[in-house]
């Protein structure tokens, strides 16, 4: 269905894997990924059995290694890059946005905009050999999908600039150090425990992981007021659903809840 993606659903586990499916050209984005992976949220956005959402690259190699610099040549002018930083903006802005958990399964190079599009991601995993950052301002650029807001953020506003600014690569390990991931795993089992991640966020209702993804993202971006009133907000919308009282019921008989997201 898509040139440039995968998307690969594993309905018994309500997860599905989004693959960026470049791997001759390290995954790097061109206008075609771009517009495949928006085709692609618009499908997963929809989908009510897809509770958990894994974001990988094709490949051992890379998730992604950025910008592939030779679909935009050396004529791109100064407004036709702003309106591609926009564009990616938007793409990963929907990201951050879609209503299931994203899970950014980081397996290779991950640098400038494959880095940027991970930072979009609710979590990061790791593998061992994984190396990532932000290098534009090494070709005189600088972030320009959203790395330079959302990664001090992340890490610190100290240590994005280090990154950013010093154009550093960090490894799996020192990733973790500074908070870029949240979780490295060793490169045999990469797969494996990426899942079983997911099927630990799947087994929870879909409804208060989606409220929840939305009130601490709130706690980001809006006033420490308004992230109070959409957390009460969503609080008495879940008394309302059948996800709360099978929680309640499965806590009373010492029994594992079975979410419907109803």
């Amino acid at each position: 269905m898509y040139e440039t993606v995968l998307l690969k659903r594993e309905p018994e586990h309500k997860t599905a894997w989004l693959v960026l499916n470049r791997p001759e050209k390290l995954n790097t984005f061109n206008l075609q990924l771009i517009e495949d992976i928006g085709k692609a949220l618009t499908e997963i956005e929809k989908d009510r059995e897809i509770w958990v959402l894994i974001l990988t690259g094709a490949g051992e190699k890379a998730f992604s290694a950025g910008a592939d610099l030779t679909a935009y040549g050396a004529g791109t002018t100064p407004e036709k890059a702003q309106e591609l930083a926009t564009m990616a903006h938007k793409l990963f802005h929907r990201i951050e946005k879609l209503p299931q958990p994203v899970i950014a399964a980081i397996n290779g190079y991950a640098f400038g905009g494959g880095c940027e599009i991970a930072l979009a991601c609710d979590f990061r995993i790791a593998a061992e050999r994984v190396k990532m950052g932000l290098t534009e301002v090494r070709l005189s650029l600088l972030p320009a999908g959203g790395g330079t807001q959302r990664l001090p953020r992340i890490i610190g506003i100290a240590r994005a600039k280090e990154a950013i600014m010093l154009s550093k690569r960090y490894s799996a390990k020192e990733a973790l150090e500074i908070g870029l991931v949240h979780k490295v795993v060793p490169n045999e089992s990469f797969e494996e425990d990426v899942l079983n991640f997911a099927k630990e966020l799947a087994s929870e209702s879909p409804i208060a992981l989606q409220l929840a993804k939305q009130c601490i993202n709130q706690s980001l971006y809006g006033s420490f007021e308004k992230g109070l009133e959409l957390e009460a907000k969503s609080f008495g919308k879940l008394f309302s659903t059948k996800d709360f009282i099978e929680g309640v019921s499965a806590f009373l008989q010492k029994r594992k809840p079975k979410y419907s997201g109803e």
